[in-house]
């Protein structure tokens, strides 16, 4: 999907001062037949990370061609966008996360987001609490829905606050 995607970001007012090794993690979320993995470009460590919450034991067959032409693209990206080259892409070796593992068969995309959220290059304490209960993961789902409906930059909040008062109303006095 990469090739087709327009990822200019040179034209927005907060990129036309950045420069890419100011950032020490560049992620790239990624979906293969349903399942979304985070590869994650590490300029510190200089690392390539793929965060698999599936842990296929197959990475470098099956994920690795994948992950190399993602980062192969976001080095291109970064060399043709952006005046500082100091990066040594040839120095980066590869990282495949094995220590997380979701419950089920539909979490990745939330295993994603905490990524997002909480990955420092390592494996750290926000990552491993209690990520293996499936209740917490369906908490962490409310939260982040109940986060992007209440936005005040939701366009739809107002609707939507009337129709889910309109609609605990009327259950309410079904139960009556």
């Amino acid at each position: 999907y990469y090739d087709k995607v327009d990822l200019d970001i040179t034209n927005k007012e907060w990129a036309k001062n950045l420069s890419f090794t100011e950032c020490n993690l560049w992620f790239f979320p990624y979906c293969d037949n349903k399942h979304y993995i985070m590869i994650c470009v590490n300029i510190k460590a200089e690392r390539f990370e793929v965060l698999d919450s599936l842990c296929h034991k197959d990475f470098k067959e099956y994920y690795k061609p994948m992950a190399e032409r993602v980062v192969q693209y976001a080095i291109n990206y970064m060399n043709t966008q952006f005046a500082d080259k100091t990066v040594k892409w040839e120095r980066f070796t590869w990282f495949n996360l094995e220590k997380v593992t979701q419950p089920d068969d539909k979490s990745c995309g939330m295993y994603i987001i905490r990524w997002m959220r909480h990955w420092e290059g390592k494996y750290n304490s926000a990552l491993t609490k209690d990520w293996k209960r499936i209740d917490l993961i369906n908490e962490e789902r409310e939260c982040l829905m109940l986060d992007i409906i209440l936005d005040e930059d939701n366009l739809e909040r107002d609707r939507i606050m009337k129709e889910s008062t309109k609609y605990c109303n009327m259950k309410n006095k079904r139960k009556i």
